[in-house]
């Protein structure tokens, strides 16, 4: 299977003309934009992963798919990038990684009257501690291992946003690092479908550079 990685550049004075509109007022508003790349497909499964970064001059949302972007209205020319990721890119031993995740572990969840369990609440991690620990458990999940001491946890801005009428907030943190990969299909799997949770708001993308 082919994918894609998109690069979508929104200059700070497009986002302000679009937030008027609702379109870029939140996580959940740029998550709806991303499924503009994607026409077509009211009733489609997401089979993308996102991640959006403030690069100081405007926004870059990168997208990566099975499906080929189309560039949305949003995005001029100039702004837009998007290439087949080539087969042998995940063959390589080692790689320097950059992962944006929502890193949380659940309660364990209370029983109603009734004796059935409620459904778990995810609180969010914090300390580096616990936030290289919960990169631990994935990594093993997930194909690859990682030196814990060369591990950098850079913490993001909280996202609030609205979906339905609801609030939500997510937090963020980047780990940065150097990974050895263990298990191949593994990782192709965790590169393809992400990492973590939250991934419709932009978290769990593993950005990968052969190292």
């Amino acid at each position: 299977m082919n994918l894609h990685l998109t690069q979508a550049l929104v200059p700070y004075e497009i986002a302000a003309r679009w937030r008027k509109d609702g379109g870029f007022t939140d996580s959940y508003a740029w998550h709806k934009r991303a499924w503009d790349c994607f026409p077509g497909q009211p009733d489609a499964a997401r089979n993308f992963l996102t991640r959006l970064d403030d690069t100081g001059n405007g926004f870059r949302l990168l997208i990566l798919s099975s499906a080929e972007p189309a560039k949305p209205d949003w995005c001029a020319n100039h702004g837009w990038q998007s290439k087949v990721i080539g087969e042998n890119f995940l063959t390589h031993p080692r790689y320097r990684f950059s992962l944006l995740a929502n890193p949380t572990r659940k309660l364990a969840a209370p029983r109603d009257a009734a004796g059935k369990r409620r459904s778990a609440k995810r609180i969010p991690i914090s300390t580096r501690e616990d936030l290289l620990d919960w990169l631990g458990r994935k990594a093993a999940q997930h194909g690859f291992s990682i030196t814990i001491e060369e591990i950098r946890t850079i913490p993001r801005p909280r996202q609030s946003f609205v979906k339905t009428g609801k609030a939500g907030l997510h937090t963020a943190t980047e780990f940065t690092g150097i990974l050895t990969v263990t298990d191949p299909e593994l990782l192709h799997q965790a590169f393809a479908t992400g990492i973590g949770s939250a991934k419709a708001f932009g978290f769990g993308m593993l950005c990968l550079s052969p190292f």
